[in-house]
């Protein structure tokens, strides 16, 4: 029996040995925050038109009416051609259709003589008819001559070019003096930059709900900045791809922004957030709390006991329990609702109020025990967390997991 006893004692003492110390770690309650599920992808700014200006008639481009990067309107003169040629052209087309009026002028009253002698039976039949036939070809020819001074006038104006629409000209492609002809590349680059559009991919499982979003108005869409996340405009989904693409399975979108100010510039890309529902509260626990496990996403979560098993009238041990003391840590699986700005938004597996480890998650097994820093260290810690685990917005935020 001594010896039993002896050896009771001994196991005792090597299983304290092996107990791990309390770990310090932060934590936070769980609290309840509005959430919608919200589409966010990576968006390429386009232009609403984008029209590349050409020259409609060959010339030498005698002078050039903006600067490079001026903002123009439509109708706004943006280049002028050499006009002597197209202007001899249209002189010569009016000198033609003058000659023209004098010639029915003559026939006209030609046919009016022959018509007053053929019945006193001065002429024949035949020549009345030779002077109709004459009178009726002069007015033809004015017919054609006017054409022709149209024709004359409409490329004296192909020398001037203006502004199809209202934007902001690139660079030029030609210089002043330079020849161009018909047809030749491009002069310069209009961009529409207001409104302007973002362009980006709905993947397959949100298609539904963007296509209702669509229906009622087009929502709220965000553009935002790579880099911090500062808001550059808001605006609304405009169009729907009729057409999945057989590589991803998502459907090309596009948002249209006022774009006052010139926040978005077409090429840049920028994170698009579209929410698809409308918000309802969930549990909100920062990015880096939610671990990835083996078959599912899971939280550590603080367990005070003693808390519970202390009676009312010892205000110590309380207070012990409340920073931690007799605390441990159980692994919790959850379901998660959407992952927005730091924070992942959990349907189910804790909750509110409940205490969430927020810092240190990689040294803790489940049903260690632990103490809580102050509330001030895991406040910061919790932020630390958020601004840590953020995703590249590279998915749709609704889907879970």
């Amino acid at each position: 029996m001594l010896l039993a006893a002896c050896g009771s004692k001994t196991e005792e003492a090597g299983g304290a040995g092996d107990r791990r110390p309390p770990q310090l770690v932060a934590a936070m309650a769980v609290p309840m925050e509005d959430y919608a599920p919200t589409l966010v992808a990576l968006g390429t700014v386009t232009p609403r038109q984008s029209v590349a200006v050409r020259p409609r008639a060959d010339g030498q481009i005698d002078s050039i009416a903006f600067a490079e990067g001026d903002y123009v309107r439509a109708g706004q003169v943006l280049f002028r051609l050499d006009p002597r040629q197209a202007q001899a052209a249209l002189a010569q087309a009016r000198a033609q259709l003058a000659s023209a009026v004098a010639t029915e002028v003559q026939a006209r009253a030609d046919f009016e003589r022959a018509e007053a002698l053929v019945g006193k039976g001065f002429i024949s039949g035949t020549v009345l008819d030779q002077r109709r036939a004459a009178a009726e070809g002069a007015r033809a020819q004015i017919a054609s001559a006017r054409a022709q001074v149209n024709n004359a006038e409409t490329q004296l104006s192909f020398l001037t070019v203006t502004a199809p629409i209202s934007g902001r000209t690139g660079e030029l492609q030609q210089r002043l003096g330079a020849n161009v002809r018909q047809g030749d590349a491009a002069l310069v680059t209009i961009n529409q930059l207001s409104p302007i559009h973002v362009r980006f991919l709905v993947p397959a499982a949100d298609i539904a709900a963007a296509r209702a979003v669509l229906r009622q108005g087009g929502g709220r869409v965000v553009a935002k900045t790579q880099v911090g996340g500062e808001i550059l405009a808001t605006g609304k989904l405009v169009f729907l791809d009729n057409n999945v693409d057989p590589g991803n399975g998502g459907v090309t979108a596009r948002a249209e922004f006022a774009n006052q100010g010139d926040a978005l510039w077409p090429g840049a890309v920028v994170n698009v957030e579209l929410p698809l529902a409308a918000p309802t509260p969930h549990l909100t626990v920062p990015e880096g709390a939610v671990q990835t496990g083996r078959d599912a996403p899971f939280v550590w979560a603080v367990s005070t006991t003693a808390a519970a098993a202390a009676p009312k009238t010892d205000a110590g041990a309380a207070a012990g329990a409340a920073r931690g003391a007799g605390a441990t840590v159980q692994m919790r699986d959850v379901i998660v609702a959407g992952r927005l700005g730091g924070k992942v938004y959990l349907s189910s597996g804790i909750k509110a109020g409940d205490q969430v480890v927020v810092d240190a998650l990689a040294r803790l097994k489940d049903g260690d025990a632990v103490r809580l820093k102050r509330p001030g260290d895991a406040q910061n810690a919790a932020q630390i967390a958020g601004r840590a685990g953020a995703p590249p917005p590279t998915a749709p935020a609704g889907a879970a997991g």
